[in-house]
This record gives structure tokens, C-alpha cells and sequence, in this order.
């Protein structure tokens, strides 16, 4: 390794350990954790720290930089275009059937003038920056081929209520509730920005793809009220009977047929594998109690 090489790898190891540092926290139900792993999600209720840190050339706390940075500036893009995103960040909550309530921070809710394609509705959006595989999967000019996991939140915030000091006067509403004169509510956006160079095919019939796509879909109330129960009511009930779920089939959409299980994304890998032994004793009684 030359002195540039380990000049980059010493950022990246500073950088790493912020994202260490930050961690995921204190468990809460959170609205952007709809879709992920109830058996991680579990194993953080009972207090169980990570046991697969990520590595520094992952480059993790980069990466969520980078995400969190073309959030801002797409949706800074929509209204440049005309598009006014209103509410940004602002501050909801679900209940879920058993009673927990679960915090969510919404991107915004864009109305799109009439004389737009999906003109004179207003939409509860979300923008996601997306790697190659994610936009690829994503992309389609004819038909709205948005992510379940994103479909899920975006539907959540709809069928959220206000919460949030800087909203005094919609404190209380539920998002799909609120009124915008001239408008309707149109259901969910999600906005994709392309972080890498967008293409399809290989070789002479590469094509470029938009930098940017957007995907609508409607909101279904019974729908919403299934994953708040299948995610956050199932996690505290394990938890509350010292209990833990099975391992997620391969094939289950919750880690990406099997893609997201392994130490590379799963920070509990080695826990759950039963690779390394649980640091909370709570925890360890339910695996092998």
C-alpha cells in the first residue's frame, strides 16, 4: 500500500468510527424500521449491541452522508421545478393495534400543479438516493415498480398523526387528512436519485437511464394497520414473552432473499448465527431457554 492509499484508508477509518459511534441507538419504534429484520429488531429490544461492526473501505458513515446530502438538494430540485414541498421533516406518529406508538419524520408533501402529469393532487413523498442494483430494480417508464420496504413507510407517514411543536395547527390531524386548497390527495411518492451513473443492457446496447425517477402508488388503510402489528406489536411481544423470531427464510423480502444476511449489512450477524454469544443475558436465556 502506497502513502496515498493509506492517506485515504486513515479518512475513512475516522469516518467509520463516527458511524460506530452513532450506531443505531437506543431501541424505539420507528417508522423507517417498518420493514426491517424482526429478528434484529428484536435482538435490539433486549439492549444487544452490535456484534459486526462495519468495516472503514465499506466507507458506511460516506455513504449515509451521501444519502442524507441528495435528499436535501432533490428536494430543493422540486421546487426549483415548481413542485413546493411542504411539512419537510415534520414530526408524525402511529399507533399500532396493541398500543405502542411508533415516530416517524417525513420527507415532506409535494403538490403537484395541474398542468403536471399526476397534476392537482398532493402526495405524501419520501426521496431515496439508490446504489445501481436498487435504481435498476426501480426503473420503469410504464409502471410504478416502487420498493415494498419504501411503499410501506411512505404509507405509515400517510396514515400517521401530527405531532410536532413546529405545526401547532395541524397538531393532531391525521397526514391524509389535511386539506391543501385545489388540490386532492393523490396517495405516496418516491422520489429516486440515481448516486451512480444509470444505465441498462452491456456492451453496444448500454443505454443511460434518467438520473432521477419518480414512482406513485396508492395508500391502503388495512394495509397499514397489518405492518404495524406485524412489525412493532410482533417485536414487543416477543420481547415481552423472552422470546426471539426464526431466522428469516432466504427467500424473505425482509433481507433481500438473502442478500442482507450477512455481516457486509446485518450488524448482529454473528449473534444471531450463533457465532459469537449474546452480550445480554435476557437475550441469551431466550435463545436457549
Amino acid at each position: 500500500m502506497n502513502d496515498a492509499a493509506k492517506l485515504a484508508s486513515i479518512v475513512l477509518e475516522i469516518s467509520n468510527q463516527k458511524a460506530i459511534a452513532r450506531g443505531d441507538g437506543k431501541y424505539y419504534p420507528r417508522t423507517s424500521a417498518v420493514s426491517r429484520c424482526p429478528r434484529d429488531m428484536v435482538f435490539h429490544r433486549f439492549g444487544e449491541p452490535w456484534s459486526d461492526d462495519p468495516e472503514a473501505s465499506w466507507g458506511t458513515q460516506l455513504r449515509f452522508d451521501q444519502g442524507h446530502d441528495g435528499e436535501d438538494r432533490m428536494i430543493t430540485k422540486l421546487e426549483e421545478a415548481g413542485i413546493p414541498v411542504e411539512y419537510q421533516q415534520m414530526e408524525v406518529v402511529n399507533t399500532t393495534p396493541g398500543g405502542l406508538k411508533v415516530l416517524g419524520h417525513m420527507d415532506g408533501i409535494a403538490c403537484v400543479p395541474p398542468e403536471y402529469p399526476l397534476g392537482g393532487k398532493w402526495y405524501v413523498i419520501d426521496v431515496k438516493t439508490a446504489g445501481k442494483y436498487m435504481y435498476s430494480k426501480t426503473y420503469s417508464p410504464t409502471e410504478s415498480k416502487v420498493s415494498l420496504n419504501y411503499r410501506q413507510q411512505v404509507s405509515l407517514y400517510s396514515e400517521a398523526v401530527v405531532q410536532d411543536s413546529n405545526y401547532p395547527g395541524i397538531s393532531g390531524y391525521k397526514v391524509s387528512d389535511l386539506h391543501f386548497d385545489g388540490y386532492e390527495f393523490g396517495g405516496g411518492l418516491i422520489v429516486y436519485l440515481a448516486v451512480d451513473r444509470p444505465t441498462k443492457g452491456y456492451g453496444e446496447k448500454k443505454v443511460d437511464l434518467p438520473k432521477m425517477h419518480i414512482c406513485q402508488f396508492d395508500i391502503d388503510p388495512v394495509e397499514v394497520e397489518v405492518w404495524l402489528e406485524d412489525t412493532y406489536d410482533l417485536v414487543e411481544d416477543h420481547y415481552q414473552n423472552g422470546t426471539v423470531p426464526a431466522v428469516p427464510d432466504s427467500n424473505d423480502e425482509v433481507v433481500w432473499r438473502g442478500i442482507r444476511c450477512s455481516p457486509r449489512w446485518c450488524r448482529r450477524y454473528s449473534v444471531c448465527q450463533g457465532l459469537v454469544p449474546p452480550n445480554n443475558k435476557e437475550l441469551e436465556e431466550a435463545l436457549h431457554g
